[in-house]
């Protein structure tokens, strides 16, 4: 949160992650912290599993699955700033630029999951991506969502960053827990699993920013959503 003497910039969203990107990967989130920890939790069961990204930023996630096997890997992002980052970190991995609300350049039953981390809190209606994501699935597959819990966001907690010129902001949408779950209906999803990450869940090495509401607030929440 900014002090009274910190300038703050708003951004749209595009712009504030263009910018953010030369120092996306050394910035000290919690948040990222906390969705990379929930992923590695997840990422053994996608060994030998295609995966596409929706939201892939600076392909952090997509990195982290290579090491665990998956592939191959896809991922878009509205940023080229992030992508460039990205195409650099995952040479291996098809990227492509583009906003989650238009349609997807992939064939039908093509992924075995696809993956939102911290991403849908940029989206007002969630249904036209978890949509496409549900028209990517093959027999089986996962929809995977990892986003700021809503005891948070609807707090006012949202992706911004600091640089040497400030504070960045961006446009967010906070999602209640209903919000999450009409979203997954509408988009012919049911929801298999639901997990509330809290800080006392990640262990000895986490960020003391990430005990700033104790040990017991839930910071993160994951769906795991299947095809009705």
């Amino acid at each position: 949160m900014a002090d009274s003497t910190t300038p703050v910039v708003f951004l749209p969203v595009q712009a504030a992650y263009d910018r953010w990107a030369p120092g996306y990967d050394s910035t000290d989130n919690p948040m990222v912290f906390a969705a990379r920890r929930a992923l590695d939790s997840l990422a053994p069961t996608l060994r030998g599993r295609a995966v596409v990204e929706f939201g892939c930023g600076t392909g952090g996630n997509l990195r982290l699955l290579r090491r665990h096997g998956a592939g191959p890997l896809s991922g878009f992002d509205l940023s080229a700033g992030m992508l460039g980052v990205a195409r650099a970190a995952v040479p291996s991995a098809r990227l492509w630029q583009q906003d989650m609300l238009h349609p997807v350049p992939l064939p039908d039953a093509t992924a075995d999951a696809v993956l939102f981390s911290l991403t849908l809190e940029h989206v007002a209606d969630p249904v036209t991506p978890l949509a496409e994501a549900r028209r990517l699935l093959r027999p089986g597959g996962r929809v995977l969502v990892l986003e700021i819990h809503p005891y948070l966001s609807l707090g006012g907690v949202g992706a911004h960053f600091r640089d040497e010129e400030g504070e960045v902001r961006m446009p967010v949408v906070a999602h209640g827990i209903a919000d999450h779950l009409n979203g997954f209906a509408r988009a012919g999803l049911r929801v298999a699993a639901c997990r509330e990450w809290r800080p006392r869940d990640f262990g000895g090495d986490r960020p003391a920013r990430l005990l700033k509401r104790g040990e017991a607030m839930p910071i993160l929440i994951a769906f795991e959503a299947v095809a009705c």
